[in-house]
């Protein structure tokens, strides 16, 4: 969706939340930041500018494996582990879903040919939710909320991640969110830096 295009990105630390819809995702106590972009011609296609899915997938795994949310698992890439949910009988199934506390399955990647796959899995429904791991595996308990949680606010920052990643409204725009300032900032940095030298211009927080 690219070719042709002129894109610019911003990577701001206050935006309105209410507006991107990205309140829920931040759990207490977090630090975040939220990467938007400008396409022109505007493209009918709405998906993530390629550029920004390589940025953000590159940057995720070179500070740890990815662990996401797996819907649709017939096209699983190369380098990734699923671990599925527990299955309950079906009138629990059919509560959970009406709750919204459905079960999900777990992908892991290891790769960011693997990790883009964040992107194709409900991205834009704002169904998705990835941790990058500070390990190889997540506890029992972040995987249990990481299948289920769809709001963040109350709970503390997984203690076996370094970094969530999730979409704003309409998946038009990237969620990082920190336990602490200078993780967040060196995944901020990092994107940043891999965006420019993919030719894409970057603001910071308002300044380049």
């Amino acid at each position: 969706m690219t070719e042709g295009m002129d894109i610019s990105v911003r990577i701001l630390y206050k935006w309105d939340e209410a507006l991107s819809q990205t309140a829920s995702f931040r759990p207490a106590g977090s630090c975040v930041a939220l990467i938007d972009w400008t396409v022109l011609p505007r493209p009918m296609d709405e998906s993530v500018p390629d550029p920004v899915m390589r940025a953000v997938v590159r940057t995720a795994i070179s500070m740890g494996t990815v662990a996401y949310r797996l819907f649709f698992k017939e096209a699983l890439p190369n380098g990734g582990t699923v671990y599925p949910a527990p299955r309950a009988w079906i009138g629990k199934r059919v509560v959970e879903r009406i709750t919204s506390t459905w079960p999900a399955d777990i992908a892991t990647a290891s790769t960011s040919e693997a990790a883009v796959d964040i992107f194709f899995q409900y991205w834009h429904l704002q169904a998705q939710t990835a941790l990058v791991l500070r390990n190889d595996s997540l506890s029992d308990q972040s995987m249990d909320r990481l299948r289920r949680v769809r709001d963040w606010r109350d709970l503390p920052f997984p203690a076996d991640a370094k970094l969530l990643i999730a979409p704003a409204a309409d998946g038009e725009g990237v969620l990082f969110a920190a336990a602490h300032a200078a993780e967040l900032d060196v995944a901020v940095q990092a994107v940043a830096d891999k965006l420019r030298e993919a030719g894409v211009a970057v603001i910071i927080d308002g300044s380049v």
